[in-house]
């Protein structure tokens, strides 16, 4: 009886040893281990942590306890936080998951088989989401067939753009070679005609401005000793006091602050120095718009003696006639220039025009050089598909605003119906991971957002028959994602239909 019982007892721990492992294992290999990694999970009686930092039991595998500092023995658990579940999807694809999702009470795998010890029954998904993924693929695949010819096609038009561009940067350099001497000759033939027109230019504007100073100091001097009523070679307040024209307040006398006015603040002024007021004694020749009348000197009588006599005026300003001052002359014009000059001048404009030309011409070939080299810089892939399309611009309407991305240029938005844009990014540069460089790009110092960061836009790039936005967002403040396809993106079928081999 008592050997019975052992048996019996032997047989359980054998039964639940087996239904353990059968728990914990995909077939032949731990659960959560991907096929392509099995021979590195072979039934042995150690494990080696596969960062080859320890080893452990072999049955430790699994045991819902992380030894491993690479989280490797436990593909199954949460155990350990850096580990990696695999999903097995059969009828869909292969997944690896973060090992934090075991067993979380929430389905990560298409067949539900994270969820195996936590009670929560997950459906298998993965036939139906598998057919819609072949059918995808097959789509896919057909749009890859299309695209990638097209490629192709910009391929050869890129690696031909460039190589044109890099042979007629030298011979474009060589042109301008050939230009400097003629460009330089011109200049110093434009330079020397244009230093003796200058002089002769010079020389008949001197004597324009001495034929003017020369007029200016004659009247001047005129109207100097029109104004010195005493003849004492100096004009005093007395003098101006003569003259109704100074009599700004028109009270029928001129004051000592009226006659001020017109000498600069002096009590007198000399001939030299009523010269040199260049523009004041011009001002006060204009006020001279008719005869000035000089003080009376017959005797003062009252008020009804004028009005018995009816001839009789008032002390003061008189209104008798007196010569005026000269008028201020009208600006004269200045005459032409003496034949001498303008056949200089002549030769000097024809220096010009023919130092125009061929500094247009040099400036022509200098820019295309400049814009060329500029081309060259930009990265346009290994086969150079994205040359041909550096600079074209697409568009698409969303919501109330039109955005525009023109390749390796900027980004924009738009209102719709609207014209003025905010500028969203300018290119900076290629910005895919290390296998996949050119499958996004970057385009920043946008305009500022108020209050905000400079604007800027990311790129993602996928595979399409025509080079298009397909869809914009902004997932963060300023921070836009445009998804954009393009033929330039398209991949050789043969390595997707490798790949999917692969998978399967």
């Amino acid at each position: 009886m008592h050997y019975f019982c052992i048996l019996t007892l032997l047989g359980v721990i054998v039964i639940a040893s087996a239904d353990n492992k059968q728990q914990h294992s995909y077939g032949n290999r731990p659960r959560g281990v991907a096929l392509l990694k099995a021979a590195l999970y072979e039934e042995k009686d150690e494990f080696e942590c596969l960062d080859g930092s320890k080893k452990i039991p072999f049955d430790q595998v699994n045991d819902d306890y992380c030894d491993c500092a690479d989280g490797s023995d436990e593909p199954g658990t949460s155990a350990c936080p850096n580990g990696h579940f695999h999903c097995l999807n059969i009828g869909h694809r292969g997944l690896d998951i973060p090992s934090s999702r075991v067993n979380d009470f929430i389905c990560d795998c298409c067949d539900g088989s994270d969820e195996w010890d936590s009670g929560v029954e997950c459906p298998n998904v993965c036939s139906q989401l598998g057919q819609k993924a072949r059918e995808d693929a097959v789509k896919y695949r057909a749009t890859l067939e299309v695209g990638f010819k097209q490629r192709q096609e910009l391929s050869k038009q890129g690696e031909k753009q460039t190589t044109e561009m890099k042979t007629n940067i030298g011979d474009l350099k060589k042109q301008l070679d050939g230009l400097q001497p003629s460009k330089d000759e011109a200049e110093k033939k434009k330079n020397e005609v244009e230093e003796r027109e200058r002089a002769a230019k010079d020389k008949h504007d001197q004597a324009w401005n001495a034929h003017l100073d020369e007029k200016k100091k004659k009247e001047a001097t005129e109207l100097f000793e029109k104004l010195d009523v005493d003849k004492d070679k100096k004009i005093t307040l007395n003098d101006l006091k003569n003259f109704k024209e100074f009599d700004t307040d028109e009270n029928g006398e001129v004051s000592d602050d009226e006659a001020k006015d017109y000498l600069s603040g002096s009590d007198e002024l000399d001939v030299e120095a009523f010269i040199d007021k260049d523009k004041g004694f011009r001002e006060i020749a204009l006020r001279f718009q008719s005869k000035p009348k000089p003080v009376t000197t017959e005797e003062k009588v009252d008020e009804d003696n004028i009005e018995e006599t009816g001839g009789e005026e008032e002390e003061g300003i008189s209104d008798e006639v007196v010569e005026p001052p000269p008028q201020a002359s009208d600006e004269e014009q200045k005459p032409p220039y003496d034949d001498a000059t303008q056949a200089l001048i002549k030769e000097a404009d024809e220096a010009r025009r023919e130092y125009q030309e061929i500094l247009t011409k040099y400036n022509e070939v200098e820019n295309t050089i400049q814009d060329s080299e500029r081309f060259l810089e930009f990265d346009y892939g290994t086969d150079h598909a994205w040359a041909p399309l550096k600079g074209k611009c697409v568009e698409l309407d969303e919501s109330q605003y039109t955005y525009r991305l023109c390749l390796f240029d900027r980004a924009v938005q738009k209102e719709r119906g609207g014209h003025s844009e905010v500028n969203l990014g300018h290119w900076k540069e290629w910005t895919g991971p290390d296998d996949d460089k050119h499958s996004t790009q970057k385009y920043d110092r946008g305009q500022s957002c108020w209050n905000g960061p400079e604007r800027s836009t990311e790129v993602v790039i996928e595979c399409g028959e025509e080079t298009k936005l397909v869809e914009t967002s902004e997932p963060s403040k300023c921070e836009y994602r445009f998804r954009l396809q393009s033929p330039a993106a398209c991949t050789d079928p043969a390595k997707f239909d490798e790949n999917a081999h692969t998978e399967l």
